[in-house]
């Protein structure tokens, strides 16, 4: 893997500008009309979600210098739902304890404090467990779906495990500079105010890129620079 490109890449495209303003634009507006039932934010996040997958197909086919062209805004809003969806799908496991373990810390938090803190230790300490194994198994997922075109290959669980399983150091770092990316999404926020319009477009567009390298790569067919990239 390629880390440093995943990060480098934006700026490689010579309209990236252009398409790291639309994208912010796109963030800034679902949230100005989030008012309208959350509709139009969840239309914007799931046109960056699917904007992120595109990215992630382009560098799985051997493109690591180009972002996609926002030109089909039908396909990249059903491309951030499906992301959603796999999401979902795979969050349920701890979804489910939640509820059951809600129901005790519920009725012990009236007559005995002390298993109640036990009970939401446990469900503290198994959120965050599932947190890590969601982030390890949520590229491959995501990649899976994406190089099949098939929704339903996201969720061949024992494909998934067994890919994150026998290429465990490249879905660990991708799970760490996952992770770097969304800190520098955020560092937005703090640093440059509404710097974060730009920053949580830009490190969806960097995780994107991670996903396809790390499948490619895990797939023994590391993504290869096109002939356009080896010209330049």
């Amino acid at each position: 893997m390629d880390i440093g490109k995943s990060f480098t890449f934006v700026f490689e495209d010579e309209n990236w500008i252009t398409k790291l303003l639309l994208a912010a634009a796109i963030l800034l507006l679902g949230i100005l009309f989030s008012w309208l039932l959350l509709i139009p934010l969840v239309l914007a996040l799931a046109l960056l979600g699917g904007y992120s997958a595109e990215i992630t197909r382009q560098v799985i086919g051997g493109e690591l210098s180009k972002l996609p062209e926002w030109d089909d805004w039908g396909k990249l809003i059903a491309d951030g739902l499906k992301v959603v969806v796999i999401g979902i799908v795979y969050a349920l496991p701890i979804i489910v304890i939640a509820l059951c373990l809600g129901l005790p810390i519920g009725i012990f938090a009236e007559n005995s404090q002390g298993v109640a803190s036990l009970f939401s230790m446990l469900l503290s300490c198994l959120t965050l467990l599932w947190a890590i194994v969601m982030s390890l198994a949520l590229p491959a997922a995501i990649a899976f779906w994406v190089a099949n075109d098939d929704l339903s290959a996201a969720f061949r669980f024992g494909d998934v495990i067994g890919l994150v399983r026998d290429n465990f150091a490249t879905y660990l770092i991708t799970f760490l500079m996952s992770w770097v990316a969304n800190f520098i999404g955020e560092l937005g926020s703090i640093v440059c105010g509404v710097g974060w319009l730009v920053t949580v477009p830009y490190a969806l567009m960097v995780t994107g890129h991670l996903y396809g390298q790390a499948y490619a790569d895990s797939m023994g067919q590391a993504a290869q620079p096109t002939l356009e990239e080896e010209l330049a």
